[in-house]
């Protein structure tokens, strides 16, 4: 008992390999003492050797098969190693013991959430309210999860409830102050972002957002603040890269683009250093991928009944956001964002290079629309606007026959700089923090689509960024007819349509369209150069050539 409760001790006073030695030796002393084995393991996860953890879980999982807290730590270290399904069976025998355990819940929600499986997420949050209603950390982690299936008033009503229970919780504060932003409300977003920093005068993400939202010179007035909290934050984490970011912004409103333009590239090589993209890897899945679709692909069949599916692809900051909007005006369509879901449903078939039959076509599809938010009444499509789509189009054409597919293009230079701004979240954007990996990966977009049309002939149809804002109207027809829609002029106005936005775009898109963004490489050819020296001219020929 004593090394463990030293082990506990070491491991709360933040020196966990003191308490995993500790633990190992209570373990010596007596090898069926499973609370110091569970402390162990609990330890490990933390540490981030969740595989180790998970070995000695199996083991004690056969030898207490009632003990609920095992099957529960198991279920983290199957999360933490991307081994959610496993972790699902680990939950739910957790929960055939222990019933009504809050932790539990709240495990099981992340699990489907790194599933994709979104609205069992929301319906495991609210299994946690009804044992009690005022947990803050399940209101705040709600209020994502609701945004993304489009119950943007439900998301602004819970995290706003979590800061009434506890006005100092910065996780829920930042929640809000970033949901009010979604629904363009930005004023009450600047409020709460700002209130932030009344409790965290440093916190990098609140100082960040701020210089996104407020007025250029309130923004050039906030860099003494970042310099100080720059020298606070530790190197090599994302909280720096933040600052840098927001430094960034600060000095570009001051007018000192030189100072502006170093500090940029000091975010994303920070956030290089922190998230590395493997270009061989990358492309020996794009390989594979297209490889499985060989020769023209012969569509049979009808998509499911029930609305379609119109998929907006191309890379990000190309437009498709903009693109969902134009459509979304339609009153018979539904906007659902980037909803992901797809690429979720076909890791298996992708990571385990399993068959895609036409059974295997039909549950996914039946999996997929299950997850589908409520969608109002008369729907008759809607749009699942995920940019890295691209990759999966032979699949989605085999599970939605009628599906349509819109790819958005746009100069190469001007979508590598509006990249080169932005601090995305997550990992999957990680080849956006250093130029040779972006022109990597835009080639392999070029030669993913440059087969999706061999293979599709006629099936996808490409919108230019350029053309459609100068003249939204006119493509925004040819859009409408491809997808046997109706033209209704509210399309030409999606800034007066757009109710949430969840993407980089929150702020552009609730303007009336605009040529703004067209052709601003023009003024950072040199920061921009290695960037085009990497692009394949032949695939890229359209923009480069001027």
């Amino acid at each position: 008992m004593a090394p463990n409760i030293a082990g506990i001790a070491a491991s709360a006073s933040g020196h966990p390999s003191d308490a995993i030695k500790y633990f190992q030796k209570a373990i010596a002393l007596n090898p069926d003492f499973a609370d110091a084995q569970k402390n162990l393991a609990q330890t490990l996860i933390v540490i981030g050797r969740a595989d180790t953890a998970l070995a000695g879980l199996v083991r004690l999982s056969k030898n207490t098969p009632d003990d609920w807290k095992v099957w529960y730590l198991k279920a983290q270290a199957e999360l933490a190693l991307g081994k959610e399904k496993d972790g699902l069976g680990s939950v739910q025998s957790a929960l055939a013991i222990q019933p009504d355990t809050l932790s539990v819940y709240h495990l099981r929600s992340l699990l489907n959430l790194s599933l994709g499986r979104i609205k069992d997420a929301i319906d495991d949050l609210y299994a946690v309210l009804n044992i009690n209603p005022d947990d803050v950390v399940a209101l705040t982690n709600l209020s994502l999860p609701l945004a993304r299936q489009t119950r943007s008033q439900e998301a602004l009503d819970v995290v706003q409830k979590a800061v009434e229970l506890d006005p100092s919780n910065v996780a829920a504060r930042y929640r809000l102050a970033t949901q009010f932003v979604e629904m363009g409300q930005w004023d009450e977003g600047i409020f709460h972002y700002k209130a932030i920093l009344e409790f965290e005068p440093d916190h990098p993400a609140a100082l960040e957002q701020l210089t996104l939202l407020l007025p250029k010179a309130q923004v050039a007035a906030l860099e003494p603040k970042i310099q100080a909290a720059l020298k606070k934050v530790p190197k090599n984490s994302e909280n720096r890269a933040s600052l840098f970011y927001a430094l960034s912004a600060a000095l570009s409103a001051a007018e000192k683009t030189a100072d502006a333009e170093k500090t940029l590239g000091l975010a994303n090589k920070e956030m290089a250093n922190l998230l590395r993209y493997v270009p061989a890897a990358d492309a020996d899945v794009t390989r594979a991928i297209l490889g499985r679709f060989p020769t023209e692909l012969k569509i049979e069949g009808d998509t499911p009944a029930g609305p379609s599916p119109i998929f907006v692809i191309g890379l990000p900051r190309s437009g498709t956001t903009l693109v969902e909007a134009v459509l979304g005006g339609h009153p018979h369509v539904t906007p659902l964002g980037e909803r992901g879901t797809a690429g979720f449903l076909l890791r298996d078939t992708i990571e385990r290079d399993l068959p895609f039959t036409a059974l295997d076509a039909a549950e996914m599809v039946l999996e997929d629309q299950r997850l589908l938010p409520d969608l109002p009444e008369g729907t008759v499509a809607y749009v699942d606007k995920m940019p890295e789509n691209y990759r999966l189009v032979g699949f989605l054409k085999l599970a939605y026959p009628n599906c349509r597919i819109i790819n958005v293009r746009r100069d190469p230079r001007d979508i590598a700089l509006s990249m080169w701004k932005s601090h995305f979240s997550g990992t999957a954007l990680s080849y956006t923090y250093d130029w040779d990996w972006m022109a990597f990966r835009f080639n392999l977009y070029a030669q993913s689509m440059a087969h999706w049309k061999s293979v599709l002939p006629a099936q996808i149809f490409d919108v230019d960024y350029k053309e459609l804002v100068n003249d939204v109207e006119g493509t925004g027809r040819r859009m409408a007819e491809f997808c046997d829609l109706e033209w209704q002029s509210a399309m030409a106005r999606p800034d007066l349509s757009a109710t949430q936005i969840l993407t980089h775009s929150a702020t552009q898109l609730r303007r009336p369209v605009h040529t703004d963004s067209v052709d601003k490489w023009r003024k950072h050819t040199e920061l921009l150069a290695r960037f085009v020296d990497g692009l394949d001219r032949k695939l890229w020929h359209d923009y480069l050539n001027d």
